[in-house]
């Protein structure tokens, strides 16, 4: 979007945006649509600035019948319709609020995303807020839609600490640059993971589990590869000498019935998901991650607490968007969500589940994926763990 400026100066911007987007149409128009690719052409005394090329680019793509669709007058009637389109902030009139999700109907990124919709819903009228689970990839599927998206505020990304701060060590050629390719909105929660045990397992907490495993190799669960479930099974073989048999399932529920029914005997898992099973006897929980333990389980032991220190570090949750996005549309944005996070419907859904719900600032959440990106690199590092092998 472009930002406030005195008229004169967003009239000029503007003129800049239509002939990009009239030197783009003339340059490609000769191009067979299958061949064509979104390549702005300018000529290098009128290089056009990084805000110019976000709005034409946005409007190419937005061309009815997409980019390959590409034609004289459709060029013409966006281009014409420059000033009133760029002028308009988050949230476009009428159109959809779209909250990309790294994980199946049903898990626990679900069911925060579908919690944090609701509230959204009522704060911003007339824009329908809709949820579109995409798991699968290792969070790329979900990921990668998003960082191509319209940098408008309507598509967002609601991923777990995965997505940015582990996936992209585990490629010889990352996936995407997680600080250039998004913008940080708002972190939405911190959480702790339980380990969780099917009641035949013979073992009642982490060190009986380890131990048990040096004897015959333990079944154990996770989300997906990449997943905090999965590096910490990793953490705990490779420190710890245990003999965790990782098997990967295409979402933390999948992994979670699995574990209910017995085929596999432990699994690191949310609270979220894990916490109703415990308290009925279904599971057991056997430690916590973290420094501390969860004041939902307080008779169970942090893993540090029982000499896996390791294990002392937690999860998060939050939103980004693609890059590019403008300053007032981040901070309006970042404001409907605290907003909502701050909701008595949220505290009473998120809390009792061990969900410390945070709503920081874009500022603070930027630091906060900066300092575990690093953290996680070097653990990532000493694994050895890659996705692309």
């Amino acid at each position: 979007m472009l930002k406030a400026q005195p008229a004169r100066q967003r009239q000029g911007v503007c003129c800049h945006v239509r002939q990009l987007c009239f030197n783009t149409w003339r340059k490609n128009a000769a191009t067979p649509a299958s061949g064509r690719r979104l390549r702005l052409s300018f000529d290098n005394e009128n290089k056009p600035s990084s805000e110019e090329t976000a709005v034409a680019t946005r409007i190419l793509r937005r061309l009815p019948g997409g980019w390959q669709a590409l034609s004289f007058v459709s060029v013409l009637a966006t281009a014409l319709a420059l000033p009133t389109a760029t002028a308009q902030g988050f949230p476009l009139p009428g159109k959809p609020v779209r909250i990309v999700v790294p994980a199946p109907p049903g898990g626990p990124g679900d069911t925060v995303a579908r919690a944090v919709a609701a509230e959204l819903t009522t704060q911003l009228p007339g824009h329908p807020i809709v949820v579109d689970n995409k798991p699968g990839g290792a969070s790329l599927l979900a990921a990668n839609d998003v960082l191509r998206a319209a940098p408008d505020g309507h598509t967002l990304l609601l991923a777990l600490n995965t997505t940015h701060t582990q996936v992209p060590h585990m490629f010889g050629k990352p996936p995407f640059d997680p600080f250039k390719d998004f913008t940080p909105i708002a972190q939405v929660y911190e959480a702790q993971s339980v380990l969780v045990a099917h009641p035949s397992l013979a073992a009642d907490d982490l060190k009986q589990a380890v131990e048990l495993s040096r004897q015959d190799p333990i079944p154990a669960g996770s989300a997906s590869p990449g997943t905090n479930s999965h590096l910490y099974l990793e953490m705990m073989n490779h420190e710890y000498g245990a003999r965790f048999e990782h098997i990967p399932y295409k979402g933390s529920a999948d992994a979670l019935r699995d574990l209910l029914g017995g085929i596999t005997r432990l699994q690191f898992d949310s609270p979220s998901s894990s916490l109703p099973h415990i308290r009925a006897g279904r599971l057991k929980a056997l430690a916590v991650t973290g420094a501390q333990r969860l004041p939902q389980l307080p008779d169970v032991a942090s893993a540090a607490e029982q000499g896996y220190p390791a294990l002392a570090i937690g999860a998060w949750m939050g939103f980004f968007g693609p890059a590019g996005m403008a300053a007032e549309d981040v901070t309006r944005l970042n404001r409907e969500i605290v907003q909502a996070l701050q909701s008595p419907r949220i505290a009473a859904q998120f809390e009792p589940l061990g969900l410390r719900i945070t709503g920081t600032s874009p500022e603070r959440f930027a630091e906060v994926v900066r300092a575990d990106h690093a953290q996680w690199g070097a653990i990532i590092q000493q694994l050895g763990l890659r996705l692309d092998q």
